[in-house]
């Protein structure tokens, strides 16, 4: 039988954090060693604990425990910061390799004698603001194309297009529409278990990937999401549990093409765009060959709306939907799928994704995520200076080679400019 205290407290550490510096205790160190002075005057002297100075003099702890002293550690702080920066930070163990280096090149090390990991977690400990984190994907493409050179030509010709359209104080006609990836094989969220081992989640299994096309303007209306499902022949039984304006149609992958991506501009996305007087929509996209095609373009023109492409591999930073919105639509969509399966027992399959889809494509992109997105990425209210500088450091690495753009569809500069907009 089980027996449970009945009112558990928390075990309280009696571990008190140490109140001297490094190099001050390297330095009592090398006087007693180099100067022969005795531990206790040195302890007084540079205010280090005698006991802890004895363990190192003594060699009962190794004397090069804290092998640098401030000015090395600072040297070496800084150059796991601008390799972060970059986008090519190191793991725990590379940080231990590349100090042991360093210590072995200062005289302070044998290569016999590295350091081990004992001394990353000092060091941490040492360092409050370096963290071990992890750190978000950069796809090797986006890390060379986002610079400063192609940020400010897009904000150039952003706002040419808003004054020219008289666009800069009407966020509910600026648009942005992206696709997203969804698989009835979700991500479990992050569950509270007992440490003893680790616990498993129940998922669905594999299954083909199904798109949602979703869109929202800078004054917070989100169009209702359109899906695309894998197959042949649209079953309306697909779309059970769908909210209010939701659609969806087939593909062979169950991913947009040009085909999917006309069929919602005209059938769906003109259906809910608010009604203009003389006025131009502008529909900012990336410059997916399904978004940019000849005939697409030409269609937008005698529609009134202006086909904005963003410039390649650079929606990370600079489309909206992909900032702020999904992001949170990933986190509550596995949430949901996880709550389902914990309360129903029941799979996600593609009968019930909709459903789900629905509730989460609401809450990702409501009012005040999308108002967020596009002032996150300067589109609305127009601000240069929100994309920080911080974010376009690791192009630094690439600014000396020849980047060749091979990915995205091609299209006439009558049709689609380079960042980029029609009519």
């Amino acid at each position: 039988m089980l027996t449970t205290q009945a009112n558990p407290k928390p075990v309280e550490s009696n571990s008190r954090y140490k109140s001297y510096s490094p190099s001050a205790l390297t330095s009592a160190y090398r006087r007693v060693k180099e100067d022969g002075i005795p531990i206790l005057r040195a302890s007084k002297l540079y205010n280090v604990p005698r006991s802890t100075l004895r363990a190192r003099v003594h060699r009962r702890i190794h004397p090069d425990t804290v092998a640098f002293d401030q000015f090395q550690e600072t040297k070496l702080v800084s150059h796991l910061k601008k390799m972060a920066s970059f986008g090519y930070g190191y793991t725990r163990q590379e940080c231990v390799d590349l100090a042991s280096d360093f210590a072995v090149k200062l005289g302070i090390r044998t290569k016999s004698k590295p350091l081990s990991m004992k001394w990353i977690r000092g060091f941490l400990s040492r360092w409050p603001e370096m963290k071990v984190l992890k750190p978000h994907g950069l796809e090797f493409a986006s890390a060379k194309m986002t610079n400063e050179t192609n940020v400010v030509e897009y904000f150039d010709n952003l706002e040419k297009c808003m004054r020219k359209h008289n666009m800069m104080d009407k966020p509910h006609l600026i648009f942005n529409v992206d696709e997203k990836g969804m698989s009835i094989d979700n991500n479990p969220p992050c569950v509270v278990e007992s440490s003893d081992y680790k616990v498993q989640a129940v998922t669905s299994g594999k299954g083909k990937t199904i798109t949602i096309l979703g869109c929202g303007s800078a004054s917070g209306v989100s169009i209702p999401p359109y899906f695309v499902y894998p197959g042949k022949r649209m079953n309306r039984d697909l779309l059970i549990g769908a909210s209010p304006g939701a659609d969806g149609t087939m593909s062979d992958s169950g991913w947009s093409n040009t085909e999917v991506f006309r069929k919602y501009l005209e059938s769906h996305f003109c259906k809910f765009v608010p009604a203009r007087h003389d006025e131009k929509i502008l529909l900012l996209l990336d410059g997916h060959r399904s978004h940019v095609a000849v005939d697409l373009a030409d269609w937008a023109i005698r529609n009134s709306i202006v086909l904005f492409v963003l410039p390649a591999h650079t929606s990370h930073l600079l489309q909206p939907l992909e900032v702020a919105c999904y992001g949170p639509f990933d986190r509550i969509y596995s949430a949901l799928c996880h709550k389902i399966m914990r309360e129903t027992s029941a799979a996600i399959y593609i009968y019930n994704i909709c459903d789900i889809a629905c509730e989460t494509y609401k809450q990702a992109l409501c009012a005040e995520n999308l108002q967020s997105a596009f002032r996150k990425t300067g589109i609305y209210p127009l601000d240069r200076e929100a994309i920080q500088k911080e974010y376009l450091v690791p192009t630094e690495v690439f600014e000396n080679q020849v980047v060749t753009d091979v990915d995205e569809g091609c299209a006439s500069d009558a049709t689609v400019e380079r960042g980029v907009y029609t009519v």
